[in-house]
């Protein structure tokens, strides 16, 4: 069938326009595509993980995660971590390293994660002594007692324990007499056998309170602590030093004078 001319250079261009268009979009589709990042599996935990905790899948799940992101030696399964016990507290998605675990075959709770030399000793503390509850596990404290002298009316501040490891941070139901349970915070602290004879011995004869550290300063400082007969005289030294006056000497001729500024 022949065609009339016209009509064959419409349909030569419209073919020709069809595969101009099919030749940009593949050009335009190759530039922009985006290249499908490498994903791997991750084992992260599904909510905060005190230390001591034994691991299952209550405790652990199984994301995937573009692999630039995956930390290395990161447990990427369940079954790596079945039964294995933290040594440090693990935060909600965060994954599950190595140095967060105790050694394969350590018991649920606390004993496993003590050295050999090593106590854990549990405190009530309230919510100032405390550091208003930012105490957590890991961090480190010193201890202070504030108790009345022997033979005295007198007290004494005195730090006595310093860079303790806080191994728990929690709450017990406490019953006092008659009255309805009541929440107590309580600090569980990892000591040497002589520092929790120190500790149990203070919180029985005054009060104790935590100071927090710095997690990079480990230096021990040595002080003599403060009574009250001290604490007073400070008081009332600065008192006086604030009643203090300057004056000025004045000399007219033969005459000296003071004049109080």
């Amino acid at each position: 069938m022949n065609l009339p001319k016209g009509i064959s250079y419409v349909v030569l261009a419209g073919v020709a326009g069809l595969v101009a268009t099919f030749a940009i979009h593949q050009y335009i589709t190759v530039k922009t595509r985006v290249p499908k990042a490498a994903t791997g599996d991750v084992a992260v935990a599904t909510g905060d993980i005190s230390p001591g905790t034994a691991l299952d899948g209550k405790w652990v799940k199984v994301d995937t995660w573009p692999q630039n992101i995956i930390p290395p030696n990161a447990a990427s399964s369940l079954t790596e971590l079945e039964g294995r016990v933290t040594k440090t507290p693990v935060a909600n998605g965060e994954p599950i390293l190595p140095s967060k675990l105790a050694p394969k075959g350590t018991a649920a709770g606390l004993s496993g994660l003590l050295g050999d030399d090593k106590r854990a000793l549990t405190v009530r503390v309230d919510d100032v002594s405390g550091v208003a509850g930012f105490i957590h596990p890991g961090d480190h404290v010193d201890v202070l007692v504030d108790m009345a002298l022997p033979n005295s009316t007198e007290h004494i501040s005195k730090t006595f324990l310093q860079n303790i490891k806080v191994l728990t941070a929690g709450q017990i139901w406490d019953q006092k007499g008659e009255n309805k349970p009541q929440v107590v915070n309580t600090v569980t602290l990892e000591l040497t056998p002589a520092q929790g004879e120190l500790l149990n011995l203070a919180s029985n004869q005054g009060k104790i309170r935590l100071a927090l550290r710095s997690p990079d300063n480990l230096a021990a400082i040595q002080t003599t602590g403060v009574d009250t007969s001290q604490l007073v005289d400070d008081q009332d030294r600065k008192k006086k030093d604030t009643k203090k006056t300057n004056s000025v000497e004045v000399i007219k001729g033969m005459d000296r004078s003071n004049t109080v500024l």
